[in-house]
């Protein structure tokens, strides 16, 4: 009687311990995103929640940030290269903000068409561009998602270099681009990306390029008139792990974590060609927009000196005529 008395006392205690003691903390990751909610590349964010939420058997929770709820480029990026923030979702900011001496990728006419840009980023050239980051700041990239070409946008028709006077262009921090778009004749003003939809409706600028799958999303038809094709830089999104904090997870989700974000890339540049033709369509036939078919030559060769120039001054020597030379 004595036992089972103690036995009943000991499971007692142990089920009482058991239940005093906190239940495992889940791990949580947080994805800063510039990007809105319905393009191909926050789909593939959504994919990459789905995936790794699913194979953890629900023991890592994904968070998706949208809309620079995490800041801007330069923020996302800053975060990650010091663990406090795990993964990002951004254009060029890691190249263009921190290291503009390899920005030869993302400037006015450079990658020529989607089979250029994909020769680009699945070659030699693309995985020295990759590295920087990685070695510099411990920022790894594990996908990329074609964006697509982007548009200028204005209240006002532009067919021609010499249109571009005057015209005060929201561009994003990156002074390659400034120096390009100034030696046209604009007025650059740099504006955080999630702050351009209010100074295109005040009137702080008149005209920004972007995508045409940002300039739905974001609806700024709603404070532009006219599209213009310029198809001036062929755009990527990055996938991006902060290595400080991956390297503290273990190999298996270390594995995992990769093998999702591939798969979500791939599923995100699945619908990027169609999505592309798809969002042009809808600016035009829901957004009001007109299409203005510019001379793309012209602008091409408008704005050469200043890309000599930016060779000469501040690319790293000889990466420009690499990019160029890929056939």
């Amino acid at each position: 009687m004595r036992l089972k008395l103690g036995m009943v006392l000991l499971v007692t205690v142990i089920v009482s311990v058991a239940l005093a003691m906190p239940a495992t903390a889940k791990m949580k990751i947080n994805v800063g995103s510039t990007f809105a909610p319905g393009a191909p590349v926050y789909k593939g964010q959504e994919k990459f929640k789905e995936l790794v939420e699913q194979r953890s058997k629900g023991e890592i929770e994904v968070f998706i940030h949208p809309l620079g709820a995490m800041g801007g480029e330069r923020d996302v990026f800053e975060a990650m290269s010091t663990g406090g923030l795990e993964m990002g979702a951004m254009g060029s900011g890691d190249i263009s903000i921190f290291f503009p001496r390899y920005l030869v990728f993302e400037v006015p006419y450079v990658l020529r068409s989607y089979d250029h840009f994909w020769k680009f980023w699945n070659g030699p050239v693309g995985k020295i561009i990759n590295d920087v980051p990685l070695k510099e700041k411990g920022v790894r990239t594990v996908g990329i998602v074609y964006r697509g070409p982007r548009l200028l946008t204005a209240n006002r028709a532009i067919k021609t270099p010499a249109e571009m006077k005057g015209l005060k262009l929201r561009l994003p921090e990156i002074k390659p681009w400034m120096e390009v778009w100034k030696s046209l004749g604009a007025q650059p003003t740099p504006i955080p990306f999630q702050e351009v939809y209010m100074a295109l409706k005040t009137g702080v600028v008149e005209a920004q390029e972007n995508p045409p799958e940002s300039i739905w999303s974001l609806k700024f038809y709603e404070a532009q008139k006219f599209l213009m094709r310029t198809e001036h830089i062929y755009s990527a999104c990055k996938y991006q792990i902060s290595m400080k904090w991956f390297n503290t997870i273990s190999k298996e989700n270390q594995d995992m974590i990769i093998k999702a974000w591939e798969e979500s890339a791939k599923y995100a540049n699945e619908m990027a060609v169609a999505a592309d033709k798809e969002y042009t369509q809808k600016l035009q036939k829901e957004g009001g927009m007109t299409l203005v078919e510019v001379d793309k030559a012209a602008f091409a060769k408008a704005v050469e000196p200043a890309m000599e120039k930016l060779d000469k001054e501040l690319f790293a020597p000889g990466l420009l005529k690499q990019v160029r030379d890929i056939k």
